[in-house]
């Protein structure tokens, strides 16, 4: 029923509704640059730490251990600031963190954006597998390559629904709709 609908705007609120976010800019809302990969990849997972205002620090670092493991963030280890990390696993630590709470839905923002190519290919495959698991995933991008895995694509152009595609679309076909252009005119 409605009970479980989040309320909008909060985020402990989406959190405990079982949302994973993955924000559009990391630097300002992915992560906190100061703190070290273990702290960011298990802010979303406070109670798995121990008791409220306990952190138990073996805990964390083995969490942050499987996390590190599972998205192939490379580092020397869980201790290293996440500023001290390349784009490509600065990026990791943000999708660990929105997949730490196992959500049931995954919000991605443009979640490839100034990533290199082989960390692209590596976050939207861990994309793909959340979503072969159960998980729902939602993606907001401009780039083609973040798409091409959903089941359906719509195309918003200046604040409306212009489009709905289906998996297997063209790139023409999407650039077209995504500028605004009618291509059976």
């Amino acid at each position: 029923g409605d009970a479980a609908r989040p309320r909008p705007g909060s985020v402990p609120a989406a959190l405990r509704a079982g949302v994973g976010f993955v924000p559009q800019d990391r630097h300002h809302q992915g992560y906190v640059p100061g703190m070290s990969i273990a702290d960011n990849g298990t802010l979303t997972i406070p109670e798995r730490l121990g008791p409220p205002g306990f952190i138990d620090r073996r805990r964390r670092d083995e969490l942050a251990k499987d996390m590190i493991d599972n998205l192939a963030i490379k580092t020397p280890g869980p201790e290293l600031e996440v500023s001290g990390l390349s784009g490509g696993n600065q990026q990791k630590v943000v999708m660990a963190r929105a997949l730490a709470s196992d959500p049931k839905v995954l919000v991605l923002i443009n979640p490839t954006a100034g990533v290199d190519v082989r960390s692209k290919e590596f976050l939207l495959g861990k994309v793909e597998e959340t979503a072969e698991s159960g998980t729902g995933v939602l993606i907001a991008s401009d780039e083609l390559d973040d798409l091409r895995m959903c089941d359906r694509v719509l195309v918003m152009f200046r604040a409306r629904v212009t489009g709905e595609f289906a998996r297997g679309w063209h790139d023409h076909e999407l650039v077209a709709a995504m500028e605004g252009v009618d291509l059976d005119a």
